[in-house]
């Protein structure tokens, strides 16, 4: 499922790699998140475009977060502080975070179909 796929920390646990610097990894996180976009693209076809957009607004803050927080750290930081940084993020989020709002949009629409 492309929600899951999208959460920050799973893009972190995938896309670890140690000696990378903070700007490489930054790149690779939100390379990653256009990837598997666009790889699931076809797939809004099963959803309700309002359920497309809920993935389409989680793709674009999760790239902007990646990118602020990036931003907030010095020139020489390792890719490591960066993912230490966006998984305290995601931690510290509430249970009204966006990820946990789509996921609950598409499996209230998965039950509407299967009723």
């Amino acid at each position: 499922m492309l929600a899951e796929r999208l959460a920050l920390h799973n893009l972190v646990s995938r896309s670890n790699q140690p000696g990378m610097t903070c700007r490489e990894m930054q790149i690779l996180l939100t390379g990653t998140i256009k990837q598997e976009y666009e790889y699931n693209a076809t797939q809004q076809i099963y959803v309700s475009p309002v359920a497309w957009e809920a993935l389409s607004n989680l793709k674009e803050q999760n790239t902007m977060i990646i990118n602020q927080l990036g931003a907030t750290l010095p020139a020489d930081a390792s890719g490591s502080e960066l993912n230490k940084r966006i998984l305290e993020y995601a931690l510290n989020q509430s249970n009204g975070n966006l990820h946990t709002i789509v996921l609950e949009a598409l499996n209230f629409e998965a039950r509407k179909i299967t009723q």
